[in-house]
């Protein structure tokens, strides 16, 4: 049976990419796409969710517009974008469906209390799912996991200590770290050996029609915006969150490991550090299983299978 999940994100390529995923595994069930601000700003990522949709086929999922401002601290936008190509321009050439009218957080929780979702699967900032958690407590009873892409247990990619998604809002982080939910976190470690490599472009272009099209749109964006903060960093451009979706539904992909997760919030050089014990030092409990590895070979297969699904829907 497939499993029911809400999206929620901030497209953003590879965002898109995500829906593009959900809405193509034979083992999801997506019900709802939920956007707040992150990548761009609130409007502009509800906009590119229901272009993605729309171009997907799969318009009878709702789509969300939800936070414009983290729960505290000031909104960030990305500061590397492509302009050329893709979703991080307006966009006005490409038609996107009509938004659902309920705000996001809105979205999450009536969805969830129907009984149509059982997973929430993120890859942006968290700020709508710590709204619906502190507006509505009674979702921690029906959700069975949260599916998170953000956080490292070792550097960030924004500041020396900050994973982007979580530097975005720090304080929902914390918030949903803390609702006692089972979590899967996707951290940047983890995902870093699976890149956009010509290999992956060539057979996302090779599956033709609106969806492979734009998917190579998409791709060949990110690649573009790609800068490589150190000698450490990867040889490709990370996939990045098309792979959360993938690991809901196939587990398998990844390794796993308990940790205690906290979030720094008040750390002059460390706001929004994922503090990642593995140790489970002094009296500390478990709250988070991290993603330690993935299957890269298999992960990239799904990949494609995914979006050569969508591609050959009969919707």
């Amino acid at each position: 049976m497939p499993l029911p999940i809400i999206l929620d994100c901030d497209p953003g390529n590879d965002d898109a990419l995500g829906i593009f995923v959900a809405a193509g595994h034979a083992a999801i069930d997506l019900r709802a796409v939920t956007t707040g601000a992150g990548h761009l700003a609130s409007d502009r990522t509800a906009r590119n969710a229901a272009i993605t949709l729309h171009l997907s086929g799969r318009s009878n999922i709702p789509v969300g517009a939800g936070a414009l401002n983290p729960l505290v601290r000031e909104r960030m936008i990305a500061g590397v974008l492509d302009m050329a190509s893709a979703l991080d321009p307006e966009r006005p050439d490409l038609e996107g469906q009509d938004l659902d009218p309920r705000h996001s957080m809105d979205l999450i929780t009536q969805t969830v209390l129907s009984g149509g979702a059982t997973t929430i699967v993120t890859t942006g900032p968290l700020t709508n799912l710590a709204m619906a958690l502190r507006h509505t407590p009674e979702i921690t009873a029906t959700l069975e996991r949260i599916v998170m892409l953000g956080g490292s247990w070792g550097l960030g990619n924004k500041t020396a200590a900050a994973e982007w998604n979580i530097l975005c809002d720090p304080e929902a982080a914390h918030v949903v770290l803390g609702a006692g939910i089972p979590i899967t976190m996707l951290p940047i470690d983890a995902l870093s050996p699976v890149g956009i490599t010509p290999e992956l472009i060539k057979r996302t272009h090779a599956i033709g029609g609106p969806v492979g099209s734009f998917a190579t749109e998409l791709l060949q964006s990110l690649v573009t915006t790609f800068r490589p903060g150190s000698t450490m960093a990867p040889k490709f451009m990370p996939l990045n969150d098309p792979v959360a979706s993938l690991v809901a539904a196939q587990p398998e992909l990844a390794q796993t490991q308990p940790a205690r997760v906290d979030i720094e919030l008040t750390g002059r050089h460390t706001y929004g550090r994922t503090v990642v014990d593995f140790g489970l030092r002094g009296d500390a409990v478990a709250n988070v299983d991290v993603v330690t590895q993935l299957d890269c070979d298999r992960t990239l297969d799904t990949f494609i299978d995914a979006l050569t699904r969508l591609a050959n829907l009969d919707i």
